[in-house]
């Protein structure tokens, strides 16, 4: 089994090299890394160079002649892998020793797994660990860790991400069906609904990387309490909230009518969230006459299939 590792970079020089030391450092080292850097102005590209010519494998490294943005230049990493595993990588974590060892482990075990995530501790970016873990901050508690393990991952995607692209490794051999990633799909989010699909999915409970958090982050993992809940949606534009919704489920269910039928177990689970989607976002701009079909959709059990139940039906009724 030959192990890949898809990177993406861009001004990550700070670092970068307590990440690429990592992954030197794994009792199971991958076979090669894609390194795709995105136009970097400060010292990365010299970093990677010297990294390149001491690395202990194969190690490609692609500068990006225009800037392509985090999702397109994960896509072209990946579809550069020769591996028969692609593990994604940040540029700023930590990986524990044994992470691709473990997670080589699972696809071992179980030939009809096509991806697998692990937890992470959250760090500051002294790699100081806060006192809560990935999966807490995006509430992937252990009524949904046991669905995912009995093979209904796809019904925990539709209700909300839990997967983060760097604890995620899959089978190259999915990429047909994974690329192109759309535009207004983050690649994670993407990656893992396309897996739970057509395929199955592991995890491993285990906090296998360090994920830092600092000022540049792209996407940060900090909870937030019920007070910036609460004035995040008030100040939430409500078309574009419902919109982009909307547009990403579309995209996926038209994409996904070239592998399934209308009648598809999945499929069928796929148009109901977009029906509910659709519900939401014609909701009256009077929250009065919102209560009714907040209702239905509440009783109908909506809400708890296709989001985190009580709380979206709250939001729809503050959102101005």
């Amino acid at each position: 089994m030959k192990f890949s590792v898809a990177m993406c970079t861009y001004n990550g020089a700070q670092y970068i090299r307590e990440q690429l030391a990592s992954i030197t450092a794994q009792t199971r080292l991958p076979d090669e890394i894609i390194i795709c850097d995105d136009g970097s102005r400060d010292d990365t590209r010299d970093i990677l160079r010297a990294f390149a010519n001491e690395a202990p494998f194969e190690t490609h490294i692609h500068f990006n002649e225009t800037t392509l943005g985090s999702i397109k230049n994960f896509e072209k990493a990946i579809s550069l892998c020769s591996g028969d595993i692609i593990a994604l990588s940040d540029q700023d974590d930590v990986w524990h020793p044994q992470k691709l060892a473990r997670v080589e482990q699972v696809f071992m075990q179980d030939h009809e797994i096509d991806g697998v995530f692990t937890n992470a501790d959250v760090v500051d970016q002294h790699l100081q660990s806060f006192d809560y873990s990935l999966w807490d901050v995006v509430r992937f508690h252990n009524k949904e860790q046991v669905l995912v393990q009995k093979g209904r991952a796809l019904d925990v995607l539709l209700k909300h991400l839990v997967v983060t692209g760097a604890t995620l490794a899959f089978r190259s051999s999915r990429k047909d069906v994974l690329i192109p990633i759309p535009s207004c799909w983050v690649h994670d989010a993407w990656i893992a609904l396309n897996l739970a699909m057509v395929s199955n999915i592991a995890i491993i409970q285990e906090r296998l990387i360090k994920y830092r958090q600092h000022g540049s982050n792209q996407i940060g993992a900090m909870p937030k309490g019920i007070g910036y809940r609460i004035n995040e949606t008030l100040a939430t534009d409500r078309e574009v909230y419902y919109a982009s919704d909307l547009e990403r489920y579309q995209v996926a269910y038209d994409h996904f009518c070239q592998w399934f039928p209308p009648e598809h177990e999945s499929m069928k689970k796929l148009s109901s969230k977009i029906q509910h989607l659709q519900t939401r976002s014609r909701l009256p701009a009077r929250r009065g006459l919102r209560i009714p079909i907040i209702l239905k959709e509440l009783l109908t059990g909506k809400y708890v299939r296709y989001s985190t139940s009580w709380q979206v039906a709250v939001k729809d009724m503050l959102i101005p």
